[in-house]
């Protein structure tokens, strides 16, 4: 990606669970909140953040229950959808989610999967990375 070409606040971005841990990571939780309108999470992927194993004080876990807006549910059309990506193998069940959200409701999609980016890619889906995203 050409320094530049990702422009905040324009448009809102779906994220998978693993770009959003790598967000987390990086230092990026202010700008994380700071965005969080054109913050799109999948249920599938906040099911993942907000796991009983998450520890209580995790600030994706408390960003997904303090902002729950952000989190969205299959429309019918994209769970049969959502059912063929999931079932393709490497891909799991967040990344599907987002690849389908991403894909049908034409939005572009932070992931940061090699794989599942990959398969996003294949599907027109424009992606950007979480470094992208902080950048």
């Amino acid at each position: 990606m050409r320094r530049g070409e990702f422009q905040t606040g324009l448009f809102p971005l779906v994220f998978d669970s693993s770009s959003l841990i790598n967000i987390k990571d990086l230092g990026g939780m202010n700008i994380l909140r700071a965005r969080r309108g054109d913050v799109l999470i999948p249920e599938k992927v906040a099911e993942e953040l907000t796991d009983p194993k998450v520890h209580r004080n995790d600030p994706l876990l408390k960003f997904v229950l303090n902002y729950p807006g952000t989190v969205i549910p299959f429309q019918s059309n994209e769970e049969i959808e959502y059912l063929t990506i999931r079932s393709q193998s490497g891909i799991h069940n967040g990344e599907a989610a987002a690849i389908i959200l991403a894909l049908s409701r034409q939005l572009p999609l932070v992931i940061d999967d090699p794989r599942a980016k990959a398969k996003a890619e294949n599907h027109n889906v424009k992606v950007f990375g979480s470094n992208d995203f902080l950048s």
